[in-house]
């Protein structure tokens, strides 16, 4: 008899698991749509089907499945969710309280800390920020010039395990930016001012010998049981899959002269680089192209680097390091409230020449590419995760609106703090 029970227990728990995870992942079938994969031609009229947080077909003519949750998106279309390459989704939540602020450490040299330890899951802007199409964000630490490890995260989950795609995503180097000169004695405080910088730089270098150092000295004192191996030291531990190639690293960079020295920099110390920043890449965009860097743009609620280079040159940077070929994704900065504005830094650029096709890339597939997850994100393709939008129109224009979101295959809800403070004081009582 009791060996009835435990196997009816077993039996129970096992249907309950398989029930919960249906619900959990249904299977969602949308039709009707015009869907807009990011790699390919786009798909008038049709369909999509979702199974276990995975698209597992899309094109014309499918039939739905008798136990999935029908989406009817006749005139909508259907877009890859968007990555957000560079946030603090999770770190701030308050920024004019420092209680609510955990962005970064005391130090200049931080690369062991991983932000995943500090992210709150359950942060009011995950929600405001996902409601224009963002499913996926890094979310990167700041401060000093080693911050440390940034995460990429989905946008939905009640747990940082849960939400993770990668815990360890990329290591980062706030590079030493040139300040501008004052106008008197320019050339001699321009030189004076770059010397600065290259003796910054040569810290750098300093700190990443003795990186290596440590490493090779632990490496020899493992194949040699005779010499004493260095004292555990975190901090340089952290650079292991850096030298090897295996960690990306964020290089933080602004200024023309700044970037060639950084190029520099990234090819003599072998580091697989990605740049941050470039506010004045279009006047080195052939050698950032050569190079072979990728580009995250910061978000583009910023005037121009320097007075000469002409109010749009934010704008035109992006379409000049598009046209060298550089590839670039955007970002929506420093600031998790303006989360929700990131497809419209890519609107700006479209305005003034961006191609509307490469605005999506770098909304989707060339982040997907930069962090090397395109094998599950970035775009709308068999085997890939089902993070996508649905929307009522062009995903840049403001007065398209997000009907669905979809993230690992589950319809989330679009509720967030800002609707629900408007629906409170819609029923504000009147005096």
């Amino acid at each position: 008899m009791k060996k009835l029970i435990i196997v009816l227990a077993a039996v129970l728990v096992l249907l309950a698991a398989v029930v919960f995870g249906q619900a959990q992942n249904p299977k969602i079938f949308i039709k009707n749509a015009t869907i807009v994969p990011g790699l390919g031609e786009k798909i008038e009229a049709g369909a999509l089907l979702i199974e276990n947080g995975k698209i597992t077909a899309l094109g014309k003519n499918l039939q739905a499945p008798a136990e999935a949750q029908v989406v009817d998106a006749s005139g909508m279309f259907v877009y890859p969710g968007f990555i957000d390459s560079y946030t603090h989704y999770g770190l701030i939540e308050i920024s004019a309280n420092p209680n609510t602020v955990d962005v970064r450490e005391l130090g200049k040299e931080n690369p062991e800390l991983k932000v995943t330890w500090a992210i709150n899951p359950h942060s009011v802007h995950f929600g405001t920020g996902r409601v224009t199409g963002t499913t996926t964000a890094l979310v990167a630490p700041t401060g000093g010039t080693f911050p440390g490890l940034s995460a990429l995260i989905k946008m939905d989950g009640w747990t940082v395990p849960e939400m993770t795609v990668k815990e360890v995503a990329t290591s980062f180097i706030n590079f030493p930016m040139t300040p501008r000169p004052p106008r008197e004695g320019v050339a001699a405080q321009k030189e004076a001012k770059e010397d600065v910088t290259s003796k910054l730089v040569e810290k750098i270098r300093d700190y990443l010998k003795e990186a290596r150092r440590y490493l090779e000295l632990k490496k020899l004192a493992a194949q040699n049981p005779g010499l004493k191996p260095p004292d555990y030291n975190s901090k340089y531990e952290a650079f292991a899959p850096v030298f090897e190639g295996t960690l990306p690293v964020i290089v933080s960079v602004e200024k023309a002269k700044d970037i060639e020295l950084a190029i520099k920099f990234v090819k003599e110390e072998k580091l697989n680089a990605i740049f941050r920043g470039c506010a004045q890449g279009f006047k080195v965009a052939d050698k950032i192209k050569q190079a072979g860097i990728p580009v995250i743009l910061d978000n583009l609620y910023v005037g121009p680097s320097e007075p000469e280079d002409g109010y749009d040159a934010p704008y035109r940077n992006v379409v000049e390091l598009a046209k060298a070929g550089v590839m670039i994704s955007f970002s929506s900065g420093d600031d998790p409230a303006q989360g929700k504005d990131l497809p419209y830094h890519a609107a700006k650029a479209v305005a003034f020449g961006l191609p509307h096709e490469e605005a999506i890339k770098a909304l989707t597939i060339n982040p997907a590419k930069i962090f090397g997850m395109e094998g599950r994100l970035g775009s709308l393709e068999a085997g890939k995760d089902a993070d996508l939008f649905i929307s009522t129109g062009d995903p840049l224009d403001m007065k398209s609106e997000v009907k669905y979101l979809v993230i690992n295959g589950k319809l989330i809800d679009m509720a967030n703090w800002w609707e629900n403070l408007y629906e409170k004081f819609k029923k504000r009582p009147e005096k």
